[in-house]
């Protein structure tokens, strides 16, 4: 685990998101699609929110996790830095398949 956390950190993926952002409008359309109203979201792996900020924006209950405590910092930042703390119930570091960790 300890490479994929030092890969991770050292990689800039909320930029690669901006830089292909094919990828990242095709993704969020299906995810949006799965959602009526306003949910509830676990976003599991999420890096550092890109998805999750833009569930937020849509009013969306958030709680993030990813395995990279700088990613999970990344995404606090840019909750804040968007207005968008309050849309969020956490900010978890912790590996995607142990979800005991959350309520």
């Amino acid at each position: 685990m300890e490479s994929v956390i030092q890969y991770y950190s050292q990689f800039d993926e909320w930029g690669r998101l901006d830089r292909e952002p094919l990828e990242f409008m095709i993704n969020l359309h299906y995810i949006k699609s799965y959602l009526t109203g306003t949910q509830k979201v676990l976003d599991n792996g999420a890096g550092p929110g890109k998805y999750a900020m833009e569930l937020a924006r849509l009013g969306h209950r958030v709680t993030l996790s990813d395995l990279t405590p700088a990613l999970v910092e990344t995404a606090k930042q840019k909750a804040a830095e968007f207005g968008l703390t309050h849309q969020f119930d956490g900010f978890h570091v912790m590996n995607a398949v142990r979800l005991d960790q959350l309520p």
